[in-house]
């Protein structure tokens, strides 16, 4: 099952109404935002929607966009593949659709994180000697993972062992208590111990040399002061194989994010599954320089390739390689902008197109030029694309933003199949490389170059040609 279109009328950042098509096959969607520009609305808008069905006291109206009076909804569209038929959910101050099991389900699985959320396994124990992160798993991430002993959930069983607490007389209850203590206990323990060797698997992928671990004593019954003592899950941070006390006031920020990422991104793996699986992520990379974010694009595709995901970003450059390393057939783009009126900010929401299809639009307005700057930028992706999938040598350079174009396309010129033929074939090499030096590298500077239109037009198929050859390799 996936998300196919969202509709959003005056929620929080929204003013009017937004719609984004993911498509009848329910597409990833990469977000770029300006601050202010309405993606973590996005974010909350579907967060929000999930959530409404396991928790109706949340009422819509306490996200309304406060400058505006005309109610507003937000409606997911959701198929369970391209031919089957198309359902439709409204949440909204009169209307409550999201009280099915397939979207309380989705809510429960618990696929959402913002760069706040991060904080919680480091930066607000900075007072502290020690992080303790008994509530963050127990009433948050692990909530509705299922005992089967007693077929409740995490949070059902923390619920009843919580006041009000038996008379001190009362030892049959107390020892009902007791019992019920340890059935808690052993279920938390049972599910750190699934949940470790997750978190040093995908905490390993950063390289950090950082070791992680669970030290949970156990909740015990303070009889004498009716009391639930040892609420503590503490974590315990190694660092080339030496223990480093404190280790939120000593690591760098990038491995804080690097453990705390994989907490989250562990425990949405242990959850219980249903059939709408969505992974959001609003802005979680923040505390992580490029050479850290890059293993999290190769986290998604491993561990999460059978989730939607839905990512969003105020950095362009970073948003821009994400287009790079990722599918138009898997992933929409999108950019939100922001305006202002005389009263307020209002988003703008540009549905982002690729390259080649953003040159063909420029192509049939007769902006030959804006046409050529997209089918240079559809050209360079493609094949640094393919050299990054196929791992091709390419020339090394000091500085990495020194990189040409030529750089990527010479080894994939050279690539040769078995017979020693181009793997390209000379043609269309030929082709590419016409077509660079007559209209894709001239246009694309500040020169006054006389542009045929058929040119133009041969370029564009050259190009559409190189895609689909690389694209199927």
């Amino acid at each position: 099952m996936r998300i196919t279109e969202i509709e959003i009328k005056n929620f929080k950042a929204f003013y009017g109404t937004y719609r984004i098509d993911l498509r009848k096959t329910g597409k990833n969607l990469l977000v770029y935002g300006e601050n202010g520009s309405g993606k973590s609305s996005l974010y909350f808008a579907l967060k929000l929607f999930l959530e409404s069905g396991d928790n109706p006291s949340h009422r819509f109206e306490n996200d309304q966009n406060i400058f505006i009076g005309d109610p507003g909804y937000i409606k997911l569209c959701l198929r369970a593949d391209r031919r089957s038929n198309q359902m439709t959910y409204e949440w909204s101050e009169s209307v409550r659709e999201t009280d099915d099991e397939l979207i309380i389900e989705a809510s429960r699985a618990k696929g959402f994180l913002d760069y706040k959320d991060l904080l919680e396994t480091h930066y607000v124990h900075r007072e502290s000697n020690t992080v303790n992160v008994f509530n963050l798993l127990v009433e948050t991430l692990l909530a509705n993972t299922v005992n089967p002993r007693t077929n409740r959930t995490l949070a059902q069983d923390w619920a009843v062992i919580q006041p009000p607490y038996p008379r001190r007389n009362a030892t049959s209850q107390i020892a009902d208590l007791e019992s019920w203590i340890e059935i808690f206990n052993t279920e938390l323990a049972n599910r750190l111990a699934e949940l470790q060797p997750k978190v040093s698997e995908i905490l390993g992928k950063f390289g950090h040399n950082v070791a992680l671990n669970f030290d949970f004593p156990g909740v015990k019954y303070n009889r004498e002061d009716r009391t639930l003592d040892n609420q503590g899950i503490f974590l315990t941070v190694e660092l080339f194989d030496r223990n480093i006390p404190e280790h939120h006031r000593f690591l760098n920020e990038a491995r804080l994010s690097a453990i705390a990422i994989a907490i989250y991104f562990s425990s949405i793996l242990i959850q219980p599954e249903g059939a709408l699986k969505i992974l959001a992520l609003d802005d979680v990379l923040i505390g992580l320089d490029m050479s850290n974010r890059l293993p999290v694009l190769d986290m998604l595709a491993e561990y999460f390739s059978d989730y939607q995901i839905f990512l969003t970003t105020y950095d362009k450059a970073w948003y821009e390689i994400v287009r790079q390393r990722t599918s138009d057939a898997d992933w929409e783009y999108t950019e939100f902008y922001t305006s202002e009126s005389n009263e307020h900010e209002i988003p703008i929401h540009v549905q982002d197109k690729p390259y080649l299809e953003k040159a063909k639009v420029y192509f049939n307005d007769n902006d030959y030029k804006a046409c050529v700057i997209y089918l240079r930028t559809a050209f360079e992706a493609a094949i640094k694309k393919f050299c990054d999938r196929k791992n091709l040598r390419v020339r090394y350079r000091e500085n990495p933003k020194e990189l040409q174009s030529n750089d990527f396309w010479e080894p994939i010129k050279k690539m040769e199949l078995d017979d020693g033929t181009p793997f390209l074939g000379q043609e269309l090499i030929d082709e590419i490389e016409l077509y660079r030096s007559i209209i894709l590298n001239p246009l694309s500077h500040a020169r006054i170059v006389p542009v045929v239109k058929k040119e133009v037009s041969e370029a564009i198929e050259a190009v559409e040609k190189l895609e689909d050859k690389l694209a199927g390799n």
